[in-house]
């Protein structure tokens, strides 16, 4: 059995609780030692912005907590090209590197993964 994961966000970082459960579910995964790749699809894209104001929806940043991620040995962060170009975002918006891809590759990383978290 292979010992990789792709955690994929496709929703909004709030007004839901999709994207915080998904990064509690990265931490909780991470002890175990897996390969994760994290995939930011879709409004998912938004989680990674620059400079977000959540308080006034009386939220923390999630964003912030995506780079911490590293110390947890959680490495791989995509970002599907196309969804950041739809919102009129480039990786220059974001608050870490990260790999683009477009959609035939992210389609590979899934197959390569095989096991998909979907948020």
């Amino acid at each position: 059995m292979e010992n990789k994961v792709v955690v994929l966000l496709r929703k909004a970082p709030y007004g839901r609780v999709y994207t915080a459960e998904a990064f509690r579910t990265i931490m909780g995964i991470a002890v175990f030692e897996l390969d994760i790749c994290v995939v930011f699809m879709d409004d998912g894209v938004f989680a990674l912005v620059k400079n977000q104001i959540p308080e006034k929806l009386d939220m923390k940043p999630l964003g912030e907590g995506f780079p911490m991620l590293k110390d947890f040995n959680v490495n791989r962060f995509v970002v599907h090209d196309q969804s950041l170009k739809n919102r009129d975002l480039s990786a220059s918006d974001l608050v870490m590197e990260v790999e683009t891809a477009n959609s035939d590759q992210i389609a590979e990383i899934f197959d390569t993964y095989k096991k998909v978290l979907p948020f």
